[in-house]
């Protein structure tokens, strides 16, 4: 790959993380605290949101019961001892947008 293809690259990718950072939810703020914006891999607590393969449904059982609920999948094991708490004020519109955002970031 020459320099010049490379920067362009470069270029594009620094332009495309603003976008998505003024395409967040107001929603998604209260998530950035400990995961991050999705994409980056800096989550402070819990794991960047973009290499979640949860369904909409399970993001949504998650945010409303922290990490005690019925079927969910096991955790990375890099978190296995870290525990979300119930998210309290997000409706299901919210929890949708939050999820579409992190879609969008994959």
């Amino acid at each position: 790959m020459t320099k010049a293809v490379m920067a362009a690259l470069v270029s594009l990718a620094l332009l495309a993380a603003p976008a998505m950072a003024a395409d967040m939810p107001k929603a998604f703020k209260k998530c950035k605290v400990c995961h991050g914006i999705p994409g980056t891999g800096k989550g402070k607590v819990g794991p960047d949101l973009a290499t979640t393969k949860y369904t909409l449904e399970q993001v949504t059982k998650q945010v409303h019961n922290g990490s005690k609920w019925d079927g969910k999948p096991p955790k990375q094991e890099k978190y296995a001892k870290k525990k979300m708490p119930k998210q309290k004020g997000l409706s299901d519109a919210d929890i949708k947008a939050i999820y579409d955002y992190i879609q969008a970031s994959k």
